[in-house]
C-alpha cells in the first residue's frame, strides 16, 4: 500500500513540475501531409530550345521535431515531395511532361526565442531524382534528373491570435551551396552512355556559379479543434548550366494541408539540464 501510495505522489510531483513548466520538458513535433498544385515554366536545351508552360501538382509529407541537443534548442526537418508537371509551347504543338521526387533534412538551431517570434538557421541535406519526357522528340526524347546538394536554410515563425483562434505565420528559404549533379553533354545520348559505356563527363560538380536554385515557403496555420489547418505557398527555383547545356525551372503552387502536433516527455536527465528560454 505504501508503494502505491509513494507512486502515486511521485507521479502527482512530476505531472504538476511538467504543468509549472508550460510543457518546457516536453519534446515538440509537428507532422504535416498537404497537397495542391500551380504553375510551373519550363527549359531544358538537351531536349528542347522552346519554353514549355503548363500545370504543376505535388503532395509534400514533412516532420518537424525538438532534438535533445543543447537542452532542445536544436531542430529537425523533414521533408519529402513527390513533383508531377503537364506542360505546353506557346503554340500548343508540343507536349512535355515531367516527375520528380526530393527529399531534404534541415538540421536548425534556435538563435532566436521571443513572446512571438522563432529564427532558425541551419545545415541541410537536399536529394533530387526525376525525369522529362518530350512527346515530340524521337531520338533522345528523355531526361533524367538527379542531384545531391549541401544548403543553407532559415526559417522564422510568428505567433498571433485573430478572434481568439491561435495562429502562426512561417516563412522558410533554402538555397545550394555544393552538390553533384548528372547531366549528359551538348550531343551526348543515353545510348551512348548506358550501353557504349562513354559516360566522361556526365558527373558535375556543382555550386552557386552553375546551380542558381532556390526554395521559399510561407505558411499560414489556423488551429481548429482537433487538428490545424495549414495553407502554404511556395517557389521553386532551378536554374543549372552543366554540359554546356541549360535547365531552368520555375514553379509556383498553393496547398492545403493538416497539421498534428505532438508532443514526447524528456528523459529525467533531459528534464534536469533543460533551461527555461
Amino acid at each position: 500500500m505504501r508503494n502505491k501510495l509513494s507512486t502515486l505522489i511521485a507521479l502527482f510531483i512530476f505531472c504538476a513540475t511538467l504543468s509549472a513548466q508550460s510543457l518546457e520538458a516536453l519534446r515538440f513535433e509537428e507532422r504535416t501531409f498537404s497537397f495542391g498544385g500551380g504553375m510551373t515554366n519550363l527549359l531544358d536545351t538537351y531536349l528542347s530550345p522552346l519554353h514549355y508552360k503548363g500545370a504543376h501538382a505535388m503532395i509534400m509529407s514533412e516532420r518537424f521535431s525538438q532534438t535533445r541537443f543543447e537542452s532542445g534548442r536544436w531542430f529537425a526537418l523533414s521533408q519529402f515531395a513527390l513533383h508531377g508537371d503537364y506542360t505546353v509551347v506557346a503554340e500548343g504543338r508540343g507536349l512535355m511532361v515531367g516527375g520528380m521526387g526530393d527529399y531534404t533534412y534541415s538540421c536548425y538551431y534556435r538563435t532566436l526565442r521571443m513572446q512571438r517570434w522563432d529564427l532558425y538557421v541551419g545545415p541541410q541535406a537536399q536529394g533530387r531524382i526525376g525525369g522529362i519526357y518530350n512527346l515530340r522528340n524521337s531520338n533522345n526524347p528523355a531526361q533524367l534528373k538527379l542531384g545531391v546538394n549541401i544548403a543553407a536554410s532559415a526559417m522564422a515563425k510568428y505567433r498571433f491570435a485573430l478572434w481568439s483562434t491561435p495562429m502562426n505565420v512561417r516563412l522558410q528559404a533554402d538555397a545550394p551551396l555544393l552538390g553533384v549533379a548528372f547531366a549528359p553533354d551538348y550531343g551526348q545520348s543515353y545510348y551512348e552512355i548506358f550501353y557504349l559505356g562513354n559516360s566522361e563527363g556526365c558527373v558535375h560538380v556543382t555550386s552557386l556559379h552553375n546551380n542558381l536554385s532556390l526554395r521559399s515557403r510561407l505558411c499560414y496555420d489556423v488551429e481548429l479543434k482537433p487538428c490545424t489547418l495549414r495553407l502554404t505557398w511556395q517557389e521553386d527555383l532551378y536554374h543549372w548550366q552543366l554540359g554546356g547545356q541549360q535547365y531552368r525551372m520555375f514553379t509556383h503552387s498553393v496547398m492545403i494541408g493538416f497539421v498534428r502536433n505532438l508532443y514526447h516527455v524528456m528523459r529525467q536527465d533531459e528534464i534536469k539540464q533543460h533551461i527555461p528560454y
